[in-house]
């Protein structure tokens, strides 16, 4: 078995199918998928999936960096989050995405939007902590913003979403902390990421997990196709091209990693 750690079934072009989702999951041996919130509205379509399927999805709630940019940071809307929150804590399972993407900063109000993004992540930290979850990390453009604001604030536990970045990103958060992972998706199977896969075959097995980010970045056998949790299987097919150890060990490995970083049981 194996677990998709990071997915958005709730999509308007994936959601409709979700039926033949879940049962394509069943027939790829793909046992849960995470449904990752990026705001208010997608954070309770997420909760929503996994309560319609109890024990194949669960949830996370948090603010994505692009949402996050151009929000004020207010009282009201941190209480109605940290409501969310309360309300469902059965099936959430970490907190996020959050962290830094510099790609669409407006150029005439960057350091407002950068500051948002700060004020925004450190909040969801904070309530991490707080209710014992870890945190959904996404950086882009944002390479060594990412890892001093994280080792500055000592956010140090957390998954890296979406895997993106070289050897030495990794190896820098790894001397930070033992409990921060890493999340590969469709862009280990691209042939121009050869920084990301030697990142693949550096990292212990055991700082490994795997995820679609669903519907977007298909896997290569996929491409141009709608991202799905069951293509985990073939991000998994080629971490193990990439790997030394046996199939069998990767994939108990890796499950086992999953369960223990979202707190399945």
């Amino acid at each position: 078995m194996i677990i998709d750690t990071h997915s958005h079934c709730y999509w308007d072009s994936i959601e409709p199918r979700i039926d033949a989702i879940v049962e394509n999951m069943q027939q790829a041996q793909v046992s849960h998928a995470i449904q990752i919130g990026c705001d208010i509205k997608t954070s309770e379509q997420a909760i929503d999936l996994a309560r319609r399927f109890p024990g194949i999805f669960y949830a996370t709630v948090g603010f994505h960096p692009e949402t996050a940019q151009d929000m004020k940071f207010e009282g009201e809307v941190i209480e109605k989050f940290e409501r969310l929150l309360l309300e469902n804590r059965d099936v959430i399972v970490a907190i996020g995405e959050t962290g830094f993407d510099y790609h669409y900063l407006t150029p005439e109000i960057e350091s407002v939007q950068k500051k948002n993004q700060e004020q925004w992540w450190l909040i969801q930290w904070e309530l991490a902590q707080k209710y014992d979850l870890p945190l959904v990390i996404h950086t882009r453009d944002a390479r060594n913003e990412t890892i001093e604001f994280m080792i500055e604030h000592d956010i140090y536990r957390a998954v890296i979403h979406c895997y993106s970045e070289d050897p030495e990103f990794a190896q820098k958060l790894m001397d930070f902390s033992s409990e921060i992972y890493f999340a590969f998706g469709g862009i280990l199977t691209y042939k121009k990421s050869e920084l990301v896969q030697e990142t693949a075959k550096m990292l212990p097995l055991n700082r490994i997990l795997l995820e679609t980010d669903a519907p977007f970045l298909s896997p290569q056998v996929v491409r141009g196709t709608i991202n799905e949790p069951a293509y985990t299987r073939h991000i998994f097919d080629r971490l193990c091209e990439l790997r030394s150890e046996d199939p069998g060990e990767i994939e108990e490995t890796i499950y086992q990693n999953s369960l223990k970083f979202y707190g399945i049981k």
